[in-house]
């Protein structure tokens, strides 16, 4: 994949610190790539659920993406902590970006992520983070629904409490409260502009490497529409959050002027293997000198 810019990059002005929540399956590995590029080595991945650890790689750097995180026998949300309302103050000062997508769309794509997933485990893990082999099973398991309000709240997949209207009332204050940008996949290159737009950041060449992990053919993917309704009512809080968030988006991209044509490449493209290798030869003879 493209190598990122150095940090000194921005040296002389002071950024703004830049936080990305990773909802799963919302387009957030390619844009993960975006920022790893734009920050360099001033970027990090969150890969804790500790407020204060938070806190403290947050100081250190300028960018910090928070995903989710195996940890032994169980999936740890980086958001478990830091989105309790008594540490929102931890996310003050900060551009705060998420991106959402179409509920349907987004458990249907997780689905063949986790079994794809479950595949690599071994010992508890293997036992504790099964997944059925049909979306008949998966469907059957309420862990798996309204992951993205999940995520955004800290509620991990493997916590027993069932969410109600009320988190999603919550979920539309924390948005509110913090100011938080939000993106929708469908709509990708108007959140890169806005994106772009919040920060100040600007995406090198306008070029976005696109990183999809889950490469099931999209032909392999048909779901009937009698399940699609199936799990857009299963996600009906999900749904809530991802109209609420396309209400949202559309207020703040109307600020950001005319969206500028980006340019989509395959990390397995010849551009950026050439670029790769442009930088690879530039680092080894910087090495010599």
């Amino acid at each position: 994949m493209l190598k990122p810019l150095p940090s000194k990059a921005a040296a002389g002005r002071r950024r703004e610190k830049v936080v990305f929540l990773h909802c799963v399956k919302t387009g957030g590995t390619t844009f993960s790539r975006v920022l790893q590029r734009l920050y360099g080595d001033s970027y990090r991945f969150f890969d804790d659920d500790a407020a204060d650890v938070f806190a403290r790689t947050l100081a250190a750097c300028d960018c910090m993406e928070v995903h989710a995180k195996l940890r032994g026998d169980r999936i740890v949300w980086g958001t478990k902590n830091i989105m309790r309302e008594s540490n929102w103050r931890l996310l003050s000062g900060a551009k705060i970006f998420v991106m959402f997508r179409d509920p349907v769309e987004c458990y249907i794509s997780n689905f063949y992520q986790s079994k794809k997933f479950a595949k690599t485990l071994e010992g508890a893990a293997a036992r504790a983070l099964s997944c059925p082999e049909t979306l008949d099973g998966y469907l059957e398991n309420p862990k798996f629904s309204n992951l993205q309000l999940k995520f955004l709240l800290g509620v991990e997949p493997e916590d027993d409490r069932v969410l109600t209207d009320a988190d999603l009332g919550d979920a539309k204050r924390l948005i509110s409260t913090l100011g938080i940008s939000l993106g929708i996949l469908e709509r990708y290159s108007e959140s890169l502009n806005l994106f772009e737009h919040v920060t100040g950041s600007r995406i090198p060449l306008g070029v976005v490497v696109v990183r999809n992990k889950n490469r099931v053919p999209q032909a392999q993917r048909v779901v009937d529409e009698a399940t699609r309704r199936r799990i857009r009512d299963l996600n009906a809080l999900d749904q809530g959050l991802y109209d609420f968030a396309k209400s949202v988006f559309a207020e703040q991209i109307g600020a950001c002027g005319p969206c500028p044509r980006y340019r989509y490449v395959s990390e397995d493209s010849i551009f950026v293997r050439c670029t790769d290798l442009i930088h690879a030869l530039g680092g080894r003879r910087g090495s010599r000198r």
